[in-house]
Formats: C-alpha cells, sequence, structure tokens
C-alpha cells in the first residue's frame, strides 16, 4: 500500500506578516533565522545586539560573522528595495565597515542584482554582497516554512582570476631604463677630443725633433768626410 504524501503549497509572505515591515524585522533578527539565512549563503551569522532603528535604515538588522568577527547589514524588504533604501544601505555599511551586506525580499528587481553583481566585481575580497529571494512553503496546513533562494553572490574563482591577471601584468611592465647624463656625456665626449688633440701634437712635435736630428747628422757627416 502506497504510503500518503502531502502537498507542497507556497504561501505569499502578505499572509503572515501583511505589509508590517516592524514585524518582519522582528521575524528577520531571531537567532534561528539568521543561522538559516547564514547557512544559504555559507556564512556563519549571528545577532550583534539588536535591530537597526528603522529611521535609520529601513527593514535593517544588525548581525555579525561569527567565524570572522566583523558586522553584517541584513536588510530586509517585503515590497522591494527603494534607491533610496539602497542608498541608506551602503551608508550605514561604510559607517560600521561592514564586510558583508545581504538583502531579503520577496523579489530582487534586476537593477538591485546588476547593482550588487558590479559591487561585487569591483569591490575588494573581503567585501560581500549578497541577495536572496524569501519564499514560505507549506506542507498541508504545516507551519510555514521559509526557503532563502540566493540570486546574487560574490564570484570567488572570477576574482581570485582577475588577480592572477593583475600580478602577471605588475611583474611583466618593463622596469624604467636609467640613461646617461647628457651634461656628462658631454664633458667626457671634450675630455677626449682633448686628450686625442694632445697625443696628435705629441706625435707631430717628436717627428719635427727626429727631422731636424736626422738633417744635422747629414751636414756633419758631409763636411767631415
Amino acid at each position: 500500500m502506497a504510503k500518503p504524501v502531502g502537498k507542497l503549497k507556497k504561501i505569499h509572505l502578505s499572509e503572515v506578516w501583511g505589509n508590517e515591515i516592524k514585524e518582519f524585522t522582528t521575524w528577520l533578527q531571531q537567532e534561528e533565522i539568521l543561522e538559516m539565512l547564514g547557512e544559504a549563503l555559507d556564512i556563519s551569522l549571528k545577532p550583534a545586539g539588536g535591530e537597526i532603528p528603522l529611521n535609520t535604515l529601513h527593514g535593517g538588522v544588525l548581525a555579525k560573522d561569527a567565524k570572522r568577527g566583523h558586522y553584517v547589514i541584513v536588510s530586509g524588504h517585503l515590497d522591494g528595495m527603494t534607491h533610496e533604501t539602497f542608498g541608506n544601505l551602503i551608508i550605514y555599511a561604510a559607517g560600521l565597515e561592514a564586510k558583508a551586506i545581504v538583502c531579503v525580499g520577496k523579489d530582487i528587481t534586476a537593477e538591485i542584482r546588476q547593482s550588487f553583481d558590479w559591487l561585487n566585481m569591483v569591490s575588494r575580497d573581503d567585501v560581500n554582497f549578497y541577495a536572496t529571494e524569501l519564499e514560505l512553503w507549506r506542507i498541508d496546513d504545516s507551519v510555514p516554512a521559509p526557503n532563502f533562494n540566493v540570486v546574487c553572490q560574490p564570484n570567488m574563482w572570477a576574482r581570485q582570476l582577475k588577480m592572477g591577471q593583475e600580478e602577471g601584468e605588475s611583474s611583466d611592465s618593463p622596469k624604467p631604463q636609467h640613461f646617461p647624463n647628457a651634461k656628462a656625456t658631454q664633458e667626457d665626449s671634450s675630455t677626449g677630443a682633448k686628450e686625442k688633440n694632445a697625443v696628435a701634437e705629441g706625435k707631430q712635435g717628436s717627428g719635427s725633433k727626429d727631422a731636424a736630428s736626422v738633417r744635422q747628422n747629414f751636414v756633419y757627416t758631409k763636411t767631415f768626410s
């Protein structure tokens, strides 16, 4: 006899939290939920002492990477992230020198995906940006279970490849050439010319004396012979 199976059903986020971002943020900052989110991102997340004030960062949660010890900003959104919220997210992360930024929402727009992909491409290795789409699933009448679907994350392979290319370009760069001083070259040339002239004059002078001596000897020889 076949065993019975349940029916998997996807639940809209508004059925659980409505439009109350305060309730959603409170749920998101729970240690158990941060642990589940961290498993999806391969980060050991834990609460870092409460939520971020909503007037500072709408839907923001302050967390920490348990292994590396740095701050992680988790930004939760039920209806999508606005440009203003995105800017505040970057500003708040910069103020805390956070090493990771995580956006959690129902839908991650193409603009946010492109922005996070670009930031991951130009950022240092120790600063990472993530975006996850939150889904709620239920089996029959069970309690809704969250699923974090990661849609944006750093490409470590591409970063290592880029780093290797930059190191290769720096090692292959031509070394600066040292050219001789023009003034010193001129001085050396003039010195060499003077020495050559002196040698030539010396040879010419010695040749004249030798010729006179030969003539004198010839005269003396002719007279007394």
